[in-house]
């Protein structure tokens, strides 16, 4: 019996042993998020594998598996249909309508390029012009272009509109192929090595030129921000632009639908903050990881945890699962039982040890009067001394059983006297025996 006994005691502690490691392997194991965003060797793709990067090595409780798509619209596609749980996102990509905003990765300037020959002072100068739209590595940026145009009273079908790779820029400009060039990007110092080409490699003298109905934008339209590029931000002597200019920008933005849970929202955008601070300094200056602003209506509204987050509301435990916490402790009472009789099957549960008066007591009493030597009646007071002791541990313990008598004082004491006068008897025969 205590082999059996021994054996269940294993298998149990084997089995809570198990079920602990499990426990603990679920709750400390990162958490994978799909996350779309395109195109292949884009600016954001080398940017998420940064990140990606950085989560693991700094064992960060998430990881992001990147889906690659052709381009923005894509990636909300996939984002819509469930297919990922983040896509990043241009805040002038309109095929979103669910997305949520966790963080801010970037903000793109608008800003024009233009020879200073062909007098070019303002986005209305550019009617029968030719103007070309910089496209790197990005999305299209021609609608942007003519909602600028069409704010200055300009018809896209008045200029002369033609996309131009990055890398042709500084021939385009300073040959004259087009007149000016529209830029939708971060100032960067492959931005700025292009236009130092141009001026000082080539000789042509240009300016930036800016927005200048910025607020008038970002009042009608959500997607767009005002911004302002600093004076000198793309270098050159004498600084370019001298000074600052206004502008609007768009930005690029790590978005998932309301169906991420708060909580998974909340420690992502803390977790996605700390890691590009990291990264930031190391790689890519041209990603400022930011929360979204929460007070004011923008193109993709704030996640409710990352809301949570930046208003330093989040949570507690308690406060988070005090209901789930009352049911559980409701559903542990209602399988106590249960328990309780696995243990017993077990064996690990021994119920208290009840001392059988009514068969002991007449059973040493029987042998208190047959007893011949006094080393009997020891061992039978022994015996009775092991029965009261057990009696008073029940007595304390509250589980003597109803009937077994309020008080066994005074039978203890009755029993202690048949015992001596049993001793005093065997030791007057002893003494007449000599």
């Amino acid at each position: 019996m205590k082999k059996h006994i021994a054996l269940r005691w294993m298998a149990l502690l084997f089995a809570l042993t198990a079920a602990g490691l499990a426990a603990w392997y679920i709750a400390t194991a990162p958490k994978t998020l799909k996350i779309a965003a395109g195109p292949e060797g884009s600016m954001q793709i080398r940017f998420l594998q940064s990140l990606a990067r950085s989560l693991v090595e700094h064992r960060e409780s998430f990881r992001l598996d990147i889906v690659t798509t052709t381009d923005s619209p894509s990636a909300a596609k996939a984002l819509e249909s469930g297919k990922v749980a983040l896509a990043l996102l241009r805040s002038d990509d309109q095929t979103s309508t669910e997305a949520r905003s966790i963080v801010v990765v970037q903000k793109r300037h608008v800003f024009l390029v233009a020879r200073q020959d062909r007098v070019v002072k303002d986005w209305a100068d550019l009617r029968s012009r030719r103007l070309g739209v910089v496209r790197g590595d990005s999305d299209d940026s021609r609608p942007l272009v003519e909602r600028v145009l069409a704010q200055y009273g300009v018809d896209a079908g008045e200029v002369s509109l033609q996309d131009i790779a990055l890398q042709g820029t500084t021939d385009a400009l300073a040959s004259g192929e087009v007149d000016a060039l529209v830029f939708v990007g971060f100032p960067d110092a492959r931005l700025r090595q292009v236009l130092m080409q141009v001026t000082q490699g080539r000789g042509t003298p240009i300016a930036v030129i800016g927005v200048s109905n910025a607020g008038a934008l970002t009042f009608r339209y959500r997607d767009l921000e005002a911004t302002q590029l600093p004076a000198g931000v793309f270098s050159g002597s004498p600084p370019l632009p001298p000074t600052a200019i206004e502008t609007i920008a768009i930005t690029h933005e790590i978005t998932a639908t309301s169906h991420l849970d708060d909580s998974v929202a909340t420690n992502l955008t803390r977790t996605l903050i700390e890691a590009a601070t990291r990264i930031r300094r190391l790689e890519n200056t041209a990603f400022n990881v930011e929360a979204p602003p929460v007070d004011r209506q923008r193109r993709y509204q704030p996640h409710a945890g990352t809301t949570a987050f930046v208003n330093d509301e989040v949570t507690g435990f308690l406060d988070t699962y005090s209901e789930y916490i009352w049911f559980v402790l409701f559903g542990v009472s209602i399988v106590g039982s249960s328990i309780t009789g696995f243990l017993g099957w077990a064996g690990l549960r021994q119920e208290p040890e009840k001392p059988d008066v009514q068969h002991i007591l007449p059973n040493l009493l029987d042998r208190l009067e047959i007893a011949r030597t006094p080393e009997e009646v020891d061992r039978i007071e022994e015996e009775f001394d092991a029965l009261v002791k057990l009696l008073i541990r029940n007595y304390v313990r509250g589980s003597l059983e109803k009937g077994a008598g309020d008080d066994p004082e005074p039978m203890i004491r009755m029993f202690e006297r048949l015992v001596d006068r049993q001793r005093a008897r065997l030791a007057a025969l002893q003494f007449a025996a000599q």
